[in-house]
């Protein structure tokens, strides 16, 4: 980063009519950390300047810089927040809201390498859960495979938001379609990213590894879990 950052920054956050609470919001950051920025009391490093670029649209290199153009095209980012706990949150029956059964359940077949096929032709609906209520293109994941035992069992249905934006130390499904043009998934605790990779953790049997985002460049947040059992 160059001299300019902070003032950079702060032309960035008003020119899309922010607070600096605003933004520390859709990071998950509290809003000194960008008082501190912005009045050049601090640095960044290359992953928290990734996460600003990602919050306000702009190019990595324009924002650390100065460098090309200002904003880049990309979907809005709405409500990043960390997470706080290992274990997803368990959906109980009485979060269900409304009377409709209107959030469609997909279903996800083994494959091969440890990789799911999903279908999207819904097998079921059920009703909303809270955490989606709202939520555009929300949907429910029934899981197969033991990989994530003992935070995900075969049956149980994983809850995503497909909005929100990847982040550290979340469940995350990753997408890409085989060779046989066929969608595969995987189910994976995001421990780690950058421009080129998703580094990734299972629990059964315990592993790290890489995966390019190239490969798997679709990522959607699981919110919770829902144990019909």
């Amino acid at each position: 980063m160059d001299n300019d950052f902070a003032q950079r920054l702060r032309t960035a956050r008003e020119a899309k009519n922010m607070s600096q609470a605003d933004l520390a919001a859709l990071i998950g950051r509290d809003k000194s950390s960008i008082s501190l920025l912005e009045g050049g009391k601090r640095g960044a490093s290359v992953d928290f300047v990734a996460r600003l670029a990602r919050a306000l649209d702009l190019s990595e290199d324009w924002l650390a810089f100065g460098k090309g153009q200002m904003f880049q095209t990309r979907e809005p980012i709405t409500g990043e927040r960390p997470a706080d706990v290992f274990t997803p949150k368990i959906i109980p029956g009485n979060e269900l809201v409304g009377d409709q059964r209107d959030l469609p359940v997909y279903a996800a077949a083994k494959g091969g390498d440890g990789h799911v096929i999903i279908t999207f032709d819904p097998i079921s609906y059920m009703k909303m859960p809270a955490v989606l209520q709202g939520v555009k293109g929300g949907y429910g994941l029934l899981l197969s495979g033991d990989s994530m035992v003992p935070a995900y069992r075969p049956g149980e249905t994983a809850l995503v938001n497909p909005n929100l934006p990847p982040m550290r130390d979340e469940d995350v499904i990753l997408y890409h379609t085989s060779e046989m043009d066929e969608n595969e998934a995987i189910i994976k605790r995001l421990v780690g990213f950058n421009d080129r990779e998703w580094m990734l953790e299972q629990y059964n049997p315990h592993k790290e590894f890489k995966e390019f985002r190239a490969d798997w460049p679709v990522c959607h947040r699981v919110v919770g879990k829902y144990n019909t059992r």
